[in-house]
């Protein structure tokens, strides 16, 4: 039971240093290569690119917002579900920069091996976007969806 609790710990500090924007966890948890799979923009495959990424998100979100939303651990795994949001300052995930509120929240797979992260599976994405006359628009891939389908686009005014 305390492997569990340190283990969740130890990628909640991770994951939250990632979205801050500081790094100080980055070689005391993730593993020099890293396998990823659904990740936005591109699939990170070692430290670097890793660190890449959440720069990456972290540059997006202006004004931003983050939180670990749920979080489970067994001895090698953690599943947490987390949200980040703020103003649309970047391109993202085919959206050109639109100054309107964004929230992009999804679940992240964490396999961790000899105290390191080697692996990362992120799914069940969805994107948000409220725009100043305050139309919501949702864009949630769809699970089934093959390489070549776009995305599904729901929109509603709220």
């Amino acid at each position: 039971m305390y492997h569990h609790q340190h283990l969740a710990a130890q990628v909640k500090q991770f994951l939250n240093s990632a979205l801050s924007g500081s790094h100080s966890q980055f070689d005391k948890l993730l593993a020099n290569q890293i396998r990823c799979w659904g990740f936005p923009e591109f699939d990170p495959t070692n430290r670097a690119e890793y660190q890449g990424f959440f720069n990456y998100l972290v540059d997006v979100f202006e004004g931003r917002q983050w939180s670990i939303d749920q979080l489970l651990a067994s001895d090698s795994q953690v599943l947490i579900r987390f949200r980040i949001s703020g103003y649309h300052h970047e391109e993202f995930m085919g959206l050109p920069a639109t100054g309107a509120y964004l929230e992009f929240s999804s679940h992240i797979l964490f396999r961790v091996r000899d105290g390191l992260i080697d692996e990362s599976w992120m799914y069940k994405k969805s994107l948000r976007m409220t725009t100043k006359k305050g139309s919501v628009f949702e864009l949630i891939p769809d699970a089934i969806a093959s390489a070549d389908q776009l995305p599904r686009v729901l929109s509603r005014c709220s």
